[in-house]
């Protein structure tokens, strides 16, 4: 499945990859993602700073 939606992602993913720009940037299961994101760029993401 392929959403643009986070709220969405979190509630039914079990693995994430994030593409931004064209460019894979990091992917794993959603637990970890979500819990711990490793990239910068996942990170601004996930709280808003980027869209």
């Amino acid at each position: 499945m392929v959403t643009h939606i986070l709220r969405q992602a979190r509630r039914i993913a079990d693995y994430v990859i994030f593409l931004y720009l064209g460019e894979l940037v990091e992917h794993g299961p959603a637990a970890e993602f979500f819990a711990n994101p490793q990239n910068p760029r996942t990170k601004a993401y996930l709280s808003g700073e980027i869209s």
